[in-house]
């Protein structure tokens, strides 16, 4: 005669599951934010190179971009790999190698994602400035980097440590000066981008309206200057505001106690608007001044971009293309992921 065993009381069911999922919390944010976002970057990276020619990817905008995607896309495969497999398996351990993969690629991501600025800010500077300019974000760069190198080192020592803990256990654990370091860096970075972008942009504003500058136009384009202006302070605000935004915001979490998790997701969210602003501000550049010319019926406008050039004049107005003495080329004066004839064909 077999006996059924007792009911397991109540009172001893609740905590347990209540552990459990206070123990799989963490998980879904790291399973939402890259799923969405990553899931973005596929047609933005079908977009960046249906819209290129051989010879725009080899700019080190492109470049820049692509790679960004693809570190984005591989850090949110992993990342939700790794989430389901230890809400799934949470007694099996955590996967060592896959694990350091995927730390390795998300502290590297915002890194390349937001040198794609740099190179944003060298378009719109004269070159003689440069050095003096991008002085002092290139040492920043370089303290980041250390501070990355660190902080995957100590990654990679508590996990060989780790036995059957998971990365949300590590990620708590781990001291809170590697964060408000990153943070803190991440944040002079993009404000003295984000500072530069917007003073050159008033620099061009009293250049056109208080010193009578004028704007030499390309092709026949009906383009106002204000619509110019609107068109870079949209590239300001995606490209360099928010990223500050987010920056404050996780340097107020990590500064008044709360879980170090939660500036770990807002600087994934953070990292990833990063990727999808700089692409659509390539992409916008790229395409706007053709559909203009398209939208003017003029033959030999629709064929090349539609490009913008401040001068200094003497109360005149001149027409005419920019070309390059040596390649015949339309030289662009503020970006430089302005495609070459037949771009937005390919």
């Amino acid at each position: 005669m077999s006996t059924t065993p007792p009911p397991i009381p109540t009172s001893l069911i609740i905590p347990i599951i209540d552990g459990y999922v206070q123990g799989i919390r963490p998980a879904f944010a790291f399973i939402l934010i890259p799923t969405v976002f990553g899931s973005m970057l596929v047609p933005l990276m079908i977009l960046l190179f249906a819209l290129s020619t051989p010879q725009t990817r080899r700019r080190p905008i492109f470049i820049l971009n692509a790679l960004a995607i693809g570190l984005g896309i591989i850090v949110g495969a992993l990342s939700t790999h790794l989430t389901i497999r230890s809400i799934l398996s949470p007694f099996a351990g955590v996967n060592a190698a896959e694990n350091l993969a995927f730390t390795i690629f998300d502290v590297w991501l915002s890194w390349f994602a937001e040198a794609v600025l740099v190179v944003r800010i060298a378009a719109v500077f004269p070159r003689s400035k440069l050095p003096l300019l991008l002085a002092f974000p290139i040492v920043v760069k370089a303290a980041r980097v250390a501070v990355n190198i660190m902080f995957s080192v100590e990654w990679a020592r508590r996990l060989l440590h780790a036995g059957s803990s998971g990365q949300f256990v590590i990620l708590s654990e781990l001291p809170r000066s590697f964060f408000k370091a990153a943070f803190f860096l991440e944040l002079f970075d993009n404000g003295y981008m984000s500072s530069l972008f917007l003073w050159r942009l008033r620099l061009q504003t009293h250049s056109v309206f208080f010193e009578g500058s004028a704007i030499e136009r390309i092709s026949n384009s009906n383009e106002s200057y204000s619509s110019k202006l609107q068109r870079l302070f949209w590239i300001a605000t995606t490209n360099f505001i928010f990223p500050l935004i987010f920056g404050v915001v996780e340097i107020i979490t990590v500064f008044v106690g709360k879980d170090i998790i939660l500036a770990a997701s807002f600087e994934m969210v953070n990292t990833y608007v990063a990727i999808i602003s700089t692409v659509f501000a390539t992409i916008w550049s790229s395409t706007t001044s053709f559909k203009e010319a398209i939208g003017q019926n003029d033959s030999l406008a629709s064929s090349r971009p539609v490009v913008f050039r401040m001068n200094q004049t003497k109360g005149t107005t001149n027409s005419g293309p920019v070309r390059d003495l040596n390649t015949h080329d339309i030289k662009p004066e503020y970006l430089d992921e302005i495609p070459q004839h037949g771009a937005v064909n390919n």
